[in-house]
């Protein structure tokens, strides 16, 4: 299942996070295609664990796309992206990891502090009490719109969330997976081994801090061209001060 953004031959791939988040990068693959001129694949996840995603995304890409390619994870996406060229290295010309989730565990508390922090009032309760567990079935109702406020520094105000398409059964199925290959240090050891170039793209505001990316893939060797927006948080291509640099940045790259 995907959608197609123009006309062959299609050499870039965008890969959603979530997991489950279906759509969420349509109007980036629509952006991305009216900007180049090039054919965008923008790839829909809809399997239930990482090794029926891997095998999805290679069918999807073989029926559609010729040459290397660069793929584009925004994410989780970012991580099936290269958990995928782990698998077929032989694909993937470039990694675009966009909004990239914490390499190392040690990372990972910082990111409901981070949420916190760009919170106030009775946001920030809310989320308090989705952090401890004791969220009420009006508190979660309330959660996509207080994620929205505190995942991104500043919306373009014509742009939306696709909150109401995710899938939470997969986010659930896949993410327990996800995690577990982070903890084991399985997820280090496939992005040592890629043999495609590697670029990083985080907004400062960003709840996934930087260095949580950064230094494990310093502390491990493993080379990657770095853009960091100031301006910005999880979502740049979405973002009023980031928007157009990063669309920049890709085009340098496709």
């Amino acid at each position: 299942m995907v959608e197609l953004h123009g006309n062959t031959p299609y050499k870039t791939v965008l890969i959603h996070g979530g997991p489950g988040a279906i759509d969420s990068l349509n109007s980036c693959a629509e952006e991305l295609n009216r900007l180049t001129g090039k054919g965008i694949v923008e790839a829909l996840q809809s399997k239930y664990s990482i090794a029926e995603l891997i095998e999805e995304l290679h069918m999807q890409i073989t029926e559609h796309c010729q040459d290397r390619l660069t793929l584009i994870g925004h994410s989780w996406g970012a991580w099936l992206a290269v958990l995928f060229a782990g698998k077929y290295p032989k694909i993937c010309k470039n990694i675009v990891l966009v909004g990239c989730p914490p390499l190392a565990d040690q990372y990972v508390k910082e990111i409901s502090l981070r949420r916190l922090r760009s919170l106030s009032g009775e946001e920030r309760k809310i989320f308090q009490r989705v952090i401890d567990n004791v969220a009420a079935g009006e508190d979660m109702k309330k959660v996509p719109g207080i994620l929205e406020k505190s995942d991104n520094y500043c919306l373009e105000s014509s742009e939306k969330l696709m909150a109401d398409k995710a899938d939470h059964e997969m986010y659930n199925r896949i993410w327990n997976e996800a995690i577990e290959l982070r903890t084991s240090g399985e997820l280090l050891t496939v992005f040592k081994n890629i043999q495609s170039k590697l670029f990083l793209v985080q907004g400062v505001c960003d709840p996934h801090p930087i260095e949580g990316v950064m230094k494990p893939l310093k502390e491990n060797g493993i080379p990657c061209k770095t853009y960091i927006f100031e301006k910005c948080g999880h979502n740049p291509f979405m973002e009023k001060y980031a928007k157009e640099e990063f669309y920049d940045i890709l085009q340098a790259i496709i």
